[in-house]
């Protein structure tokens, strides 16, 4: 693996960024007051902070968005970060679920089936959204980035008739940086094509092989987001294409099609470091080098060591990039 010297300039913040590492303070107070009051009272509870004059509007409003965070937090570190099947059937994020539901229903006055059917789904789709945060918090926030041009070829090239068992990623929780040049397209937020600049990727173990939960991260031309959530099963016995084949008639016509060029691109992606391409590691945190590279050189019979390396490194993480580069011709 080449190493490039020490950039001076930190890299352009991520949607992980925008929604986590920037969010801190509020993912902070819905810990507290979680922690405090419970699932069934922390919202009553700010809100009634509000109203005493103790907290702001804003500050309140933060924690209430954050505070199913705050429950998947904890329910992660109790099934496994990356088992997100096993998560959904936590008692207590079913209680978190339920309890969010019925206080919606009363804050809207509104409490059908149909209303119920609605905000379920759109819950589920939070807790998705928010376990994504959580894993890439909790594994360190790796970061790969693929230049256009290999991007491009590895979308081609990737065999669909690869073994699904063959297909692991390098971490089992990343983001992949894509240039817009890379021709990835997802829908904006106004369903016109913008670029897929972001790929979160977890490989979550699934019965009979495994599944890759994908976060599509678009930004269209006025910087406006937009994502699209896929969940891939790879089946051990069953091909990518069969993979790909599966997951697009579960989701029905009305999905971003965009993600079978991300799912293409991702095992081609694994099989460039599984077949050992080039890969450079940009570093523009000193302070990550220094520990990653004392983590490496600590024998693994030195636990208490390493353990307290890898939080002083979860704290400045990942201070890199890794490149995945085109091999010499």
């Amino acid at each position: 693996m080449l190493r490039s010297p020490l950039a001076h300039m930190r890299p352009s913040p991520t949607e992980f960024d925008r929604q986590y590492t920037e969010q801190r303070r509020s993912i902070e107070l819905a810990r507290r007051y979680l922690e405090k009051e419970g699932v069934s009272r922390m919202y009553d509870a700010l809100s009634k902070e509000v109203e005493r004059g103790r907290l702001s509007v804003q500050d309140a409003s933060g924690a209430i968005r954050f505070g199913l965070l705050a429950v998947i937090e904890r329910v992660a570190e109790r099934v496994g970060h990356t088992r997100y099947v096993d998560m959904l059937k936590d008692e207590e994020l079913l209680a978190a679920l339920r309890s969010t539901l019925d206080d919606i229903c009363r804050r809207k006055g509104v409490d059908t089936f149909e209303f119920r059917q609605q905000w379920a789904h759109a819950n589920l789709q939070a807790v998705l959204r928010d376990w994504h945060l959580v894993v890439h918090e909790e594994r360190g926030r790796q970061r790969y980035e693929v230049a256009a041009d290999l991007a491009r070829h590895l979308v081609k090239e990737t065999p669909g008739t690869v073994l699904a068992e063959t297909l692991k990623l390098p971490v089992d929780a990343f983001a992949l940086l894509v240039s817009p040049e890379a021709g990835l397209v997802g829908l904006g937020p106004d369903g016109a094509p913008a670029p897929i600049t972001e790929i979160y990727a977890v490989e979550s173990p699934a019965p009979e092989g495994k599944a890759w939960f994908l976060w599509l991260s678009m930004r269209d031309a006025g910087n406006r987001a937009a994502r699209a959530l896929i969940n891939v099963y790879l089946q051990d016995g069953r091909t990518l294409d069969d993979a790909i084949a599966f997951t697009r008639e579960q989701g029905g016509p009305q999905q971003d099609a965009g993600w079978e060029d991300c799912c293409r691109l991702l095992a081609g992606v694994t099989r460039h470091l599984a077949e050992g391409g080039p890969v450079r590691e940009d570093w523009y945190d000193a302070t990550a080098r220094e520990l990653h590279e004392k983590l490496a050189a600590t024998p693994k019979s030195a636990k208490a060591d390493r353990e307290k390396l890898r939080e002083r490194l979860r704290a400045v993480s990942p201070g890199r990039t890794l490149v995945l580069e085109e091999p010499s011709r």
